[in-house]
């Protein structure tokens, strides 16, 4: 059970902390959007640039919470080669479970100072229409590294939730 910092209710699990889109698409003007013909839903981003087109897939990253079965959940968005975006996005109704994609996280996440833009990761996608879980790729050293492989504290994982004022407060998972 988790009592939520701010709607004050209980929730069965604790919420994730989601971001809406990639940070390369937050930060383009609605004319650099047009002009790039962006597109961003809830699942898949593109951004067209002149010289390149970037392509983006949202994913959860959980890290353990040590003592307890759940998991702190972060919705976040990676990049992907245009192959594994089309493959993935050919079959988003029907994906196989643990098909695998390599990408790059392509948000800053609180409370990181160190940057987690560009982290390097496995997307693997799981069966029922759930968003793929990301598994980070050791060896960089990195506090979200670290704490994906041995976790974090349970007031640590409602201090983060809590600092995140955009975080859904519905209990809703990825």
């Amino acid at each position: 059970m988790y009592t939520c910092t701010s709607c004050g209710e209980n929730h069965e699990e604790m919420p994730a902390i989601g971001f809406t889109a990639p940070d390369p698409y937050n930060q383009l003007s609605e004319e650099e959007r047009i002009a790039y013909q962006a597109e961003c839903d809830s699942d898949f981003c593109i951004i067209r640039y002149p010289d390149q087109t970037d392509r983006f897939i949202r994913a959860v990253l959980p890290i353990p919470i040590i003592g307890h079965q759940e998991t702190l959940e972060y919705g976040v968005w990676v990049s992907v080669s245009e192959k594994s975006f089309n493959d993935y996005q050919s079959r988003f109704y029907d994906n196989p479970e643990n098909a695998v994609y390599f990408g790059m996280i392509c948000n800053r996440l609180p409370p990181y100072e160190s940057d987690t833009f560009g982290l390097h990761c496995n997307v693997i996608t799981q069966s029922d229409g759930q968003r793929p879980l990301l598994q980070l790729h050791q060896g960089s050293g990195h506090p979200l590294v670290r704490d994906f492989y041995h976790g974090i504290g349970y007031a640590e994982a409602q201090a983060r939730i809590g600092a995140v004022s955009e975080s859904d407060c519905s209990g809703q998972k990825g």
